[in-house]
């Protein structure tokens, strides 16, 4: 391998051990003391610990989204890529290790139950709605971002993140509604029929709806952009597109309204994580060249969805 693909590998290895402490925090710190419900197969992981702990057993949490994660790697060494799958083993290792080390929390405060007095010198509690609200909030925001973060550059924090790109690279779904469905019924299940509580199910849909809206915003793997270029080495840039990146592109003869020379111009359209790399190609000829760019918000016809690695 050269110097930097090697320097790619680690940089990308950083991200998956980066979001994924980020993810352990947002689940032990914020989701766990609430009785909310994470996303994926953390949350399936949380559903199976407290389906366990009702029949009086006990399992620690990091190890069973160890095991619900086994299966969907295994998806994602078929359907997405060898690479995206390594990594997100990885992922799985560091979000099981840190959720099972990390055993406090520095907001159990927000979860407690209120206790007041009523004038009569009744004892009262009740639930601290504010507190939970707060950490749906952050929880689903926190999340949202270590997910976004881990997507964005290719990487994954493992469970439902790799059945989503599975379905965005080949069905062409968006990221955020394919996990918010899946989750919205992890809630259902988990909140409203195990624990018996819809209002946690209220709250855990709030942290997803926030989570699906940091992701998308974060992710930008599948969304499309219109290049536009201009230069006195069309034809080379052209050409080395289609051959590097396997984008087909269009010439197009244009004349400059000033200098009334006649040009080539290349339009392209490629996947937004792809641009960093076509500007690459155009700078090799010409770094001089006047591009404009565009967001594509949808495409019909022969563009090939692929892997981000």
């Amino acid at each position: 391998m050269s110097k930097k693909e090697i320097l790619d590998i680690c940089f990308r290895s950083f991200i998956v051990i980066v979001s994924n402490i980020l993810l352990s925090i947002a689940t032990v710190w914020f989701l766990e003391p609430a009785k909310l419900y994470a996303g994926g197969a953390t949350g399936l992981a949380q559903l199976f610990q407290r389906l366990i702990i009702k029949f009086g057993g006990n399992i620690n949490l990091g190890l069973l989204i160890f095991i619900v994660n086994v299966p969907i790697i295994i998806i994602g060494f078929k359907f997405v890529s060898k690479k995206f799958a390594i990594y997100s083993i990885l992922a799985i290792v560091v979000q099981s290790l840190f959720t099972g080390l990390i055993k406090t929390t520095p907001f159990q405060s927000l979860a407690e139950d209120i206790v007041s007095f009523t004038k009569a010198g009744v004892l009262v509690s009740t639930m601290n709605y504010g507190g939970i609200l707060t950490l749906a909030i952050f929880g689903g925001l926190l999340a949202g971002f270590a997910s976004g973060l881990a997507l964005r550059f290719g990487t994954s924090t493992g469970g439902i993140d790799v059945v989503a790109q599975a379905l965005a690279l080949h069905k062409n779904f968006s990221m955020g509604s394919i996990t918010m469905v899946l989750n919205i019924l992890i809630a259902i299940i988990g909140g409203g029929v195990l624990q018996g509580s819809w209002i946690v199910v209220l709250f855990t849909i709030v942290r997803m709806i926030l989570n699906s809206l940091v992701m998308d915003k974060i992710h930008t793997g599948y969304t499309y952009t219109g290049i536009h270029i201009f230069s006195k080495f069309s034809q080379e840039i052209g050409h080395d597109i289609m051959i590097n990146l396997k984008r087909g592109c269009t010439f197009l003869q244009v004349q400059g309204a000033y200098t009334h020379e006649n040009r080539i111009e290349i339009y392209c359209v490629v996947s937004t994580y792809e641009v960093d790399r076509v500007m690459y190609i155009v700078d090799k000829y010409d770094k001089k060249a006047f591009i404009t760019m565009s967001p594509v918000k949808k495409i019909r016809g022969n563009f090939v969805k692929k892997s981000i690695i």
